[in-house]
């Protein structure tokens, strides 16, 4: 089940922080909190190197490619990659009277609401065709052309999916800020308003029935930069 436009957008702002993956030299390093968005809260924040599941490296024609990971905060990829993609899940979180814990609802006492965390980001360096579909699992937001060739106030059609299958009804924002919902195809056109660093998000939420947490909230991040 995905949530209809409204919730959507409540989805998109429970991810309570933000993915980034900075170039560094030979290498990518992932960062989480809130330098570039609206949302409030550390810039940079840390996390356990033992939370990111993926850490991936794709060569020409999107084929995966062997790479070194630094598994230390901030978690670092080493590879000639023309696109990279991290997964990070904070596990499971609880809302309780006396807050919100990092905890399953089976551990935290008196318990509001309760989700497990998955968020994902996609940084593209270079161009390939085949990055114009999904390149793993999960949800993802896919470019239809080629992004590194558009310029401030083009529009880039993307594709929502989840497992490799096109995703409707889902709300897409632009550093944070909804731009609008995929269609039946999955698919929408969104305006690029600035130079530079690219962050295009969306996030859904399912239900989940492990005993651990009402739903799965899921976010990911497609990043890229645009030349002045």
């Amino acid at each position: 089940r995905v949530l209809l436009p409204a919730l959507a957008t409540i989805a998109l702002h429970a991810m309570a922080h933000d993915l980034w993956v900075e170039r560094l030299g030979h290498g990518y390093v992932l960062h989480y909190g809130h330098q570039h968005s609206a949302h409030a809260g550390s810039r940079v924040v840390e996390y356990a190197p033992a939370q990111v599941t993926q850490a991936l490296c794709l060569g020409a024609q999107g084929r995966p490619m062997e790479a070194r990971v630094e598994r230390v905060w901030p978690v670092k990829l080493h590879g000639e990659c023309i696109a990279v993609r991290f997964t990070l899940s904070t596990g499971y979180w609880s809302k309780t009277p006396q807050g919100t814990r990092n905890l399953p609802k089976t551990e935290a006492g008196t318990v509001f609401d309760s989700w497990l965390s998955i968020e994902s980001v996609k940084r593209i360096d270079a161009w390939d065709a085949a990055l114009a579909r999904p390149v793993g699992d999960g949800l993802e937001l896919v470019p239809l052309v080629n992004p590194l060739r558009l310029k401030r106030g083009d529009k880039l059609p993307l594709a929502v999916y989840r497992d490799g299958r096109p995703l409707a009804g889902v709300t897409v924002a632009y550093f944070g800020r909804p731009r609008g919902v995929s269609g039946a195809d999955g698919r929408i056109n969104l305006r690029l308003q600035q130079d530079g660093l690219q962050l295009i998000q969306a996030s859904v939420e399912t239900p989940l029935d492990d005993g651990k947490a009402d739903r799965r909230v899921e976010g990911t991040t497609l990043q890229f930069e645009l030349a002045p």
